[in-house]
């Protein structure tokens, strides 16, 4: 006869409640930290029948993010607070369970059969579906009030059962039910640096892509349009015993996993973490834009001064450019009164192009231009900078 039980960690703080039978010994752990945006802590429960070698164990809350848009990969090492362990390619529903029934029990397994799961959630799934959704709407009406509609792609809530065989190390036949109250998320929306961690964890921002859901695949987990997919577990649940006691064992395990559920005090502890980090993740997404904004004003008087030494460049340049006319001008009109009173003979240079030019010998200096045109200068050489602004270079004999 099963009565509800209290599962507390070594210290006596009570986890969790769940019906069991009284010659199950029971006992539980508090894993205390930020699992994913949305698990700030989970809680482990087991019973134990070691007359018989029959374990149940219970975990609550595990989720992950598995990131589709490569810009977003990219940007990931460059924004703070990533919960790194929360990362991981996506896993089917199915394979899923059986890695961690596979993990738990030490065995092989092989599925033999596979029902609903009569969990709480199981009981309630439609309930649970709606409380899911109206947590994301509101991540993603909080995203869309800082400038980055996000939307929903691909959603599930499944609560389901399967039954595994396998052989302990000894060569028993042992049955091992795994259960799990999973759920899922696509969604899409904006690249920005400060997007990667999801809606959940308020870092959204930029300008939305343009998508089309009505292109969507139905399957979850391969969705198309998807940014990114936040899936996992409200609750996971195992049985392991040897083949002979699975009817007794299977009454069991199915009430507490009728049972199971966290602490009303450690769940309230639960979603005021998850607030509490929800806060402060917006308080750094409006730094963020804080810091966007001031840098698109110090890029806005960056280019003002830049069109300024511009103009101040431009002037100096045609002042120069002006003055080197001028001293050219100069030169022609000693040349040509040279030429007037006496005939004078020619040097001839070679451009960079191969081309052989007739120079004055009364020309001191002898330049060319970008485009081979060549150019006799008397008296003093054209100064440096002004050479470089008109783009001349001296040919030599």
């Amino acid at each position: 006869m099963s009565t509800m039980k209290e599962f507390k960690d070594q210290q006596g703080a009570t986890l969790a409640y769940a019906a069991i039978p009284d010659q199950y010994m029971t006992g539980g752990s508090l894993v205390n930290k930020m699992q994913h945006e949305g698990v700030p802590f989970f809680i482990t429960a087991h019973a134990i029948d070691a007359s018989r070698n029959i374990m149940i164990f219970g975990l609550s809350d595990e989720m992950f993010t598995t990131y589709k848009n490569q810009m977003i990969k990219m940007t990931l090492k460059a924004v703070p607070n990533v919960i790194w362990s929360s990362i991981r390619d996506f896993v089917e529903p199915e394979v899923y369970l059986q890695q961690f029934a596979e993990a738990l029990s030490q065995m092989k397994l092989t599925p033999t059969a596979m029902t609903d799961l009569p969990s709480l959630i199981g009981q309630n799934l439609q309930n649970y579906y709606n409380t899911m959704m109206a947590d994301y709407q509101g991540a993603f009406d909080r995203e869309a009030a800082l400038g980055t509609p996000t939307f929903a792609n691909n959603s599930i809530c499944r609560s389901f059962l399967v039954r595994y065989t396998g052989k302990a190390k000894s060569g028993a036949d042992c049955v091992v039910l795994g259960g799990m109250d999973y759920k899922g998320v696509e969604y899409y929306s904006s690249v920005s640096i400060a997007s990667v961690l999801g809606p959940l964890a308020g870092m959204l921002g930029g300008a939305a892509k343009a998508k089309q859901k009505e292109k969507s695949s139905k399957q979850f987990g391969h969705g198309t349009p998807c940014d990114a997919l936040d899936w996992g577990s409200a609750n996971k649940f195992l049985l392991m015993t040897p083949a002979e006691y699975e009817a007794e064992a299977t009454r069991d395990f199915l009430e507490f996993v009728q049972t199971f559920h966290m602490e009303e005090g450690l769940r309230d502890q639960f979603y005021q973490r998850i607030l509490q980090r929800r806060q402060e993740n917006l308080m750094q997404t409006l730094q963020l834009q804080q810091m966007a904004q001031q840098s698109a004003q110090n890029l806005m008087m960056n280019q003002q001064r830049l069109v300024q030494t511009l103009q101040q460049n431009s002037a100096a340049m045609h002042a120069g450019i002006m003055d080197s006319w001028n001293k050219k001008m100069a030169s022609d009109a000693r040349i040509s009164q040279a030429r007037s009173e006496a005939t004078m003979g020619v040097n001839v240079y070679t451009n960079t192009y191969g081309q052989n030019v007739d120079v004055s010998v009364t020309a001191d200096h002898v330049y060319q231009n970008q485009y081979g045109d060549v150019y006799g200068v008397s008296g003093n050489a054209v100064d440096d900078e002004v050479l470089t602004q008109l783009n001349w270079t001296e040919l030599k004999k």
